[in-house]
């Protein structure tokens, strides 16, 4: 397989509620610099760089972050980055995409990544997205990244592999038998007992043409919607903002790849990580001896397995705090137990509700 017809299409949009206060709506995870010194969309673009030519990497994101997205990424041509002019989840998004990458060329293949993950080694990324855009090229099918589970997550949704299909490159290309979506502990322990079960990554390969008839058979009205926006492109324009709000809020995952018969499953062979919360941190960060992770400038009496993040000029002192999380921006601080990571996003719903919407 060439990387002559792969498109690298990297969903850049979201709120930024769970990496909040240094999260914001103009400014959501894949804009910070969680995991390197370099944004999680700086990253995520150098690791496209060995699969698909420069010019067919295009990010998807949404008009809140757009001139931060151009800012951030300069050498990107105009058409590289797609503008969705409301925010309609992933099902929108990799339609919108889709539509450009089969204009570009008829037979090409997008490999569709998030832009906020953490991913190790490069090489081995590289060699699992080239085996799934192989497959890709050769039969019409979804190609759906598994990840092999680390424990039992309760947070991750999971794939549960039937008969193997193929074997390309070394890696064993399964059917999918069935989606679970974020079981309960019980069922999560089982599911581990289960030798074909992977967690699913939300990353997807797939010809241009398979997607977009996905889409007629599966979301019959964003197929309707998709095509009054091809004929905007057709013409040269921009899609309107009215038309794009017609889409239905749905993500990619449970409008399509979860109805569809031709839907399979590659195991990743790489380290990842979602970075779904402040506890990512934890995760990809070594912890000092007191079991501490600090981005910034720190000093603390009794303080252990905590996570804090703050400027480099401002220092965050803390005395006798035990797992705890404590964020500090220029105009807001976060201070939380490292087990309610989750309810960040109800914090930043309960400003909106209190009227607090510069700090949003």
């Amino acid at each position: 397989m060439s990387e002559t017809n792969i498109f690298a299409v990297v969903l850049a949009g979201g709120r930024g509620k769970r990496f909040w206060p240094a999260g914001r709506h103009s400014r959501p995870k894949q804009l910070l610099a969680i995991t390197t010194e370099r944004t999680m969309l700086e990253e995520t673009l150098s690791r496209c760089s060995g699969l698909a030519p420069p010019a067919q990497i295009l990010i998807v994101t949404n008009s809140a972050q757009a001139e931060a997205v151009r800012k951030l990424c300069p050498d990107m041509g105009e058409g590289q980055v797609l503008v969705e002019p409301a925010m309609r989840n992933t099902a929108a998004a990799i339609g919108l995409a889709a539509l450009h990458v089969r204009r570009a060329d008829p037979d090409g293949i997008m490999v569709i990544l998030a832009a906020d993950h953490a991913i190790e080694p490069r090489e081995r990324f590289l060699a699992t997205f080239r085996a799934a855009a192989r497959r890709a090229g050769e039969a019409d099918t979804i190609l759906v990244i598994g990840i092999p589970p680390t424990g039992p997550a309760t947070g991750y949704g999971y794939i549960e592999a039937g008969e193997a299909t193929t074997e390309i490159d070394g890696y064993t290309v399964h059917r999918v038998s069935r989606f679970k979506e974020k079981p309960d502990a019980a069922t999560a322990h089982a599911l581990l007992e289960q030798s074909s079960t992977f967690w699913n990554s939300g990353t997807f390969v797939g010809r241009a043409a398979t997607l977009v008839a996905a889409f007629e058979e599966h979301l019959p009205d964003h197929a309707r919607i998709l095509g009054e926006i091809d004929a905007c492109l057709a013409k040269g324009d921009p899609p309107p903002a009215e038309l794009y709000e017609a889409f239905e809020n749905v993500p990619f995952d449970v409008g399509i790849v979860e109805k569809a018969q031709n839907v399979e499953v590659i195991p990743a062979d790489f380290e990842w990580d979602d970075v779904g919360s402040w506890l990512a941190l934890g995760r990809i960060h070594r912890a000092d001896q007191e079991g501490n992770v600090v981005r910034g400038k720190h000093a603390g009496i009794d303080t252990h397995n905590c996570i804090v993040v703050g400027d480099a000029d401002h220092l965050v002192t803390t005395v006798g705090l035990e797992d705890m999380i404590v964020i500090h921006t220029p105009d807001a601080t976060l201070i939380c137990p490292r087990d309610r990571a989750e309810d960040v996003r109800r914090l930043v719903d309960r400003l909106g509700e209190l009227g607090l919407d510069d700090y949003l």
